[in-house]
């Protein structure tokens, strides 16, 4: 099964690319809205704004990503995306990221034991939240529901949930490299690529289920 599952990744990654690129002018208006709503956060960065003033900017881009991946989630399975999938929003998902975020921010900055919590809350966020939302997408699930149902996911088959946090690395370092250009194509890619990811986890757990 881990065999199979392995040699099965390159070409599931490959598909959410596929995807991603049979809707690419619509991907590109999501990427657009994705950051236009982490502006008020990159803008408290840069000015090194207070604490409070952080935490209530991560709020905006937590909300957007719950529409785009609802977007995502409508392309992965042939539904039709249409644009207005992103006012389907999951505030509750999106106030728990961040609060997540926030609080792995403020550890990180204490330093000491802090800044090790921290570290473990970032990795935490890395792998469940990915899945989080898409399964919350895919499924319909909103809130501690899709929370619950990406950590199991991320359980079921770490490798996956790792091979993703690599792709995001990635991507991080070309919009980085793009000085922030490339941002508006690797979100909806890595949306995409999280998606077909979770429709295959889903099947395989499914089938499992069925035949216990």
């Amino acid at each position: 099964m881990r065999a199979t599952a392995t040699a099965t990744l390159p070409w599931l990654v490959k598909r959410g690319v596929l995807v991603f690129w049979h809707e690419l002018p619509r991907s590109v208006v999501v990427g657009v809205i994705g950051l236009a709503s982490a502006v008020p956060l990159m803008a408290s960065v840069i000015v090194a704004a207070p604490a409070w003033m952080l935490a209530a900017a991560t709020v905006p881009p937590s909300l957007a990503l719950t529409g785009m991946a609802r977007f995502a989630a409508a392309a992965v399975c042939g539904d039709g995306p249409r644009l207005a999938l992103l006012r389907r929003l999951d505030p509750v998902l999106a106030l728990l990221l961040a609060a997540g975020l926030s609080l792995a921010g403020l550890g990180l900055a204490s330093g000491g034991g802090a800044a090790l919590a921290g570290t473990v809350g970032c990795a935490g966020l890395l792998l469940v939240f990915p899945y989080a939302l898409a399964y919350g997408a895919i499924r319909g699930r909103y809130g501690l529901t899709a929370l619950r149902g990406g950590a199991i996911l991320v359980a079921f088959r770490p490798s996956w949930a790792f091979t993703l946090v690599g792709l995001g690395w990635l991507g991080g370092f070309a919009v980085a490299a793009s000085t922030g250009v490339l941002a508006v194509v690797v979100l909806p890619l890595l949306l995409a690529i999280t998606g077909v990811l979770t429709v295959a986890l889903l099947d395989e757990v499914d089938a499992l289920q069925a035949r216990t």
